[in-house]
């Protein structure tokens, strides 16, 4: 009897569309981000191959923007915002990251006009799901020390 194994990839496929030496600080950032949350859970791989399409993500300190294209099993990191993005959100970049890893309130932020939200009509859902794709697994903040 022969196992059949599975055709999908083991890992999720993050590329800078432009290269590397050619990405602006967000998008590094960003894969690096990533990278982690997929190591520290396994289940991220499905959640990013569920979703189909464009997040944008406008640091405004610094002032960078990227797109973050989900492919499935694949997410294209380009520098500065496509035209037909389905989602959007903007805000310090300090602050993005503190909303992500579970440190600040984004529903707060937003209300406090800190971080902006932009959704398209026909998807109203995607910036939500992106978000919760990208937000800090429990694995990485269990394994993170208290704050002093």
């Amino acid at each position: 009897m022969t196992q059949q194994t599975e055709s999908r990839p083991a890992a999720l496929e993050v590329v800078f569309a432009e290269g590397e030496e050619k990405a602006n600080i967000v998008a590094k950032l960003l894969k690096q981000h990533i990278d982690a949350i997929v190591a520290a859970d396994p289940s991220k791989i499905d959640a990013a191959r569920k979703l189909r399409g464009k997040l944008g993500i406008h640091s405004t300190e610094p002032d960078e923007k990227v797109t973050l294209i989900f492919e499935g099993g694949r997410v294209t990191i380009r520098n500065g915002f496509d035209a037909d993005l389905d989602g959007a959100i903007s805000g310090p970049l300090k602050l993005q990251t503190e909303t992500l890893a579970g440190v600040a309130t984004p529903y707060r932020e937003i209300l406090r006009r800190k971080l902006k939200v932009r959704i398209k009509l026909t998807r109203p859902l995607f910036t939500s799901q992106t978000y919760n794709f990208l937000k800090v697994p429990p694995a990485m903040k269990a394994a993170q020390p208290p704050p002093a």
